[in-house]
């Protein structure tokens, strides 16, 4: 299967969110995919370069146990994921009205109680991460990781998150 056959089944839109859970289509096999740790997306070897392709492809991942896939209304192709399937490009807003996060499958999100924000492990570095899109996880890029401390309150020991009504304390171990 070509990744330009996949896209062409669909609509290109920016932010499309498309009914996943009702899209049920047979196995259809495993496609040379990559999701890097970093965000990058690995098609037979080559990057995508292509954001909007980027962005469509994040929006159609769809996960069971512990495998990822592409999911289209007709084809469910296997992908490999080396870390989390989406990621946090960067944040917008303020603490006082909310901040939001700018998704990998270009979607925002708010970072309320919902998204779960917490600290998780990446080779040894705690990093940021967040329930998304379709119940997937995200990690927040290195981009992501500078903006969120920017608007967040430190002390030596926590990262103090505040969106809106949420707050979130992240503590680093000493």
């Amino acid at each position: 299967m070509n990744i330009e056959e996949i896209a062409g089944q669909l609509d290109l839109g920016e932010g499309q969110v498309y009914p996943l859970e009702k899209w049920d289509p047979p196995f259809s096999g495993d496609i040379d995919i990559v999701v890097t740790r970093e965000g990058r997306w690995i098609h037979e070897g080559g990057e995508i370069r292509r954001k909007s392709l980027v962005r469509l492809f994040a929006s159609l991942i769809k996960q069971e146990g512990v495998d990822y896939y592409l999911v289209t209304p007709v084809e469910k192709w296997r992908i490999r994921v080396e870390d989390m399937p989406l990621h946090v490009i960067s944040l917008f807003g303020d603490s006082d009205t909310g901040i939001r996060m700018a998704l990998s499958n270009g979607q925002s999100q708010l970072v309320d109680e919902r998204c779960g924000l917490k600290l998780s492990n990446l080779d040894g570095v705690l990093v940021p991460t967040v329930v998304a899109a379709q119940g997937l996880e995200a990690r927040f890029l290195r981009s992501a990781y500078y903006e969120l401390v920017d608007l967040s309150e430190m002390t030596d020991t926590q990262c103090i998150v505040r969106s809106g009504n949420a707050k979130f304390v992240l503590d680093f171990p000493l």
